[in-house]
């Protein structure tokens, strides 16, 4: 809902204030129930979440990408030289981590952009489902979800992918229809970004199935969502939505997620049908702003459904701030990365457990082609919860700027007369009440 907050102009506390008044919907909601920690809870705590920390971080680097432009993602897949990999960590994890960058390029470069859109989505292809569904809109305000699809390419395998990613992005400033689409829950008007989705995810995934990547592969690549924030409602919607006959969404990666997941625009019967063994796994800074709205009441489903779906809640303590400054996804990304090391050694790749109790799921983590990619042979060496490189490591505490009003400046990209430009990295802010209010909400990394 509250979009990356560095090098991005945010919509100030109002907002938010709302928010927090209208948490307690009325209707197709479930309160939150604490989570266990027996041995069947697929839950990660704060204390563990190193070890999983390389496994999310390609996931947390296209959820920050999602904030850049489409076209500039797409002029650097035509030119073909792969320089879309170094401009996605650039927009993670700012200039003052260089370090970090460098370990991140390591584990970001299987990853390949394939296409993506940030227009309004009238009907990408205009089936009879589509046309039908498109002439009973609501208003539309010209704008629509922007998502970038990315392909993890195999090392063994020419020209084949093992997975495919859907990235969503988040709020962006004062956007009406980021904000319409943030309250669609209360049955807005207006064509909003759910709705658009609603009706082109099915030709979205047909797209993905013509990748050549996608075509190649001997076993058929799964397909996963991720996003940031309203982005990660999105990414939670369209696992829930799909109606195509072909390859499901078999997991969702969503980051300080939105506890608007769209549920209510899907009949029970589809979603009951999209539920079987689906896994999300909800990842979030400890305080970040939307935390308290999932704690009190969530739509479809609950953080406590433990199959079909199975919803796993990974906490990540690795900074103090405001509510406001926590909820910024380059924060979680610098953070992801940094707790990738120990004592300045990179940790071994590890996945979190996928058979949880008795309950199937479809999601089966790629472990061979990610040990190969990141050379895993490397091991923990019976390392316990202190996960830091070194204590009192500045990560993602930026300096503040003024709000500079009319544009939204971003990580790695530099708008001169209208175009973008990769490379040329511009100073960051911290947080969305340090850009409206010039003063400083800054967060810093928690001693480790």
């Amino acid at each position: 809902m509250f979009g990356d907050v560095a090098m991005r102009l945010r919509f100030p506390a109002l907002p938010i204030i709302l928010v927090s008044a209208v948490a307690f919907w009325l209707s197709a909601v479930q309160i939150a129930v604490a989570q266990s920690n027996s041995s069947t809870d697929p839950d990660i705590l704060a204390a563990y979440v190193y070890r999983y920390a390389d496994y999310y971080l390609p996931y947390a680097i296209q959820a920050s990408t999602a904030y850049n432009p489409v076209g500039t993602l797409n002029a650097m897949r035509d030119a073909g030289l792969g320089g879309e990999v170094d401009y996605a960590v650039q927009s993670a994890i700012p200039a003052s981590q260089e370090d970090l960058r460098g370990h991140a390029r390591k584990i970001f470069k299987p990853w390949r952009y394939q296409f993506g859109s940030d227009a309004y989505l009238d009907c990408i292809e205009w089936t009879d489902a589509c046309k039908a569904a498109y002439e009973k809109r609501g208003w539309d305000f010209g704008s629509g979800p922007t998502y970038q699809v990315w392909a993890r390419t195999r090392t063994a395998a020419r020209g084949a992918c093992s997975e495919v990613s859907i990235a969503f992005r988040g709020t962006m400033g004062l956007s009406g229809g980021d904000w319409f689409s943030n309250f669609s829950r209360f049955g807005s008007p207006y064509d909003d970004y759910y709705k658009q989705l609603q009706r082109n995810i099915d030709t979205i995934m047909k797209q993905i199935q013509s990748l050549d990547c996608y075509r190649r592969a001997g076993r058929k690549p799964q397909i996963v969502s991720t996003g940031h924030s309203l982005g990660a409602g999105l990414a939670q919607f369209v696992a829930l939505a799909t109606k195509s006959r072909g390859p499901r969404i078999a997991k969702v990666l969503a980051f300080d997620p939105s506890p608007v997941t769209g549920a209510h625009l899907v009949n029970k019967a589809l979603l009951a049908e999209n539920a079987q063994g689906l896994v999300i796994d909800r990842v979030y800074e400890s305080g970040e702003v939307l935390s308290y709205a999932r704690a009190a009441v969530q739509e479809y489903p609950r953080s406590s459904s433990r199959c079909n779906p199975q919803v796993r809640t990974v906490e990540v303590k690795a900074a103090r701030g405001s509510a406001v400054g926590l909820h910024g996804m380059e924060l979680l990304a610098t953070n992801l990365a940094d707790l990738t090391y120990n004592d300045g050694n990179p940790l071994g790749y590890r996945a979190p457990a996928t058979q949880v109790g008795n309950c199937g799921i479809i999601y089966r983590p790629d472990s061979d082609e990610e040990m190969i990619a990141r050379d895993g042979n490397r091991r923990f060496g019976g390392l316990g919860p202190v996960y830091a490189r070194r204590a009192g490591r500045l990560v993602a505490s930026y300096p503040v700027k003024p709000a500079r009003l009319g544009g939204n400046a971003r990580s790695g990209s530099h708008k001169q007369n209208g175009e973008s430009r990769a490379g040329v990295t511009t100073s960051v802010a911290s947080n969305a009440f340090a850009l409206a209010t010039g003063s400083a909400f800054g967060s810093t990394p928690l001693p480790r």
